[in-house]
């Protein structure tokens, strides 16, 4: 996992700009939420990005 990423989990605080990695990729954060079951990087678009690293 790439310095400053960790794992995306549920029920968490996530804030614009916070670094995850779900299923082997990286993502960042667009907006500030608290994750849940649907809202995981690999589906939300409006609230994850995929990074480039």
């Amino acid at each position: 996992m790439a310095a400053g990423f960790s794992e995306w989990k549920v029920n968490r605080q996530y804030a614009a700009n916070d670094c995850v990695a779900y299923l082997g990729k990286q993502y960042r954060c667009l907006v500030t939420h608290t994750s849940n079951s649907a809202s995981n990087p690999k589906t939300t678009v409006k609230m994850w990005r995929k990074d480039t690293d």
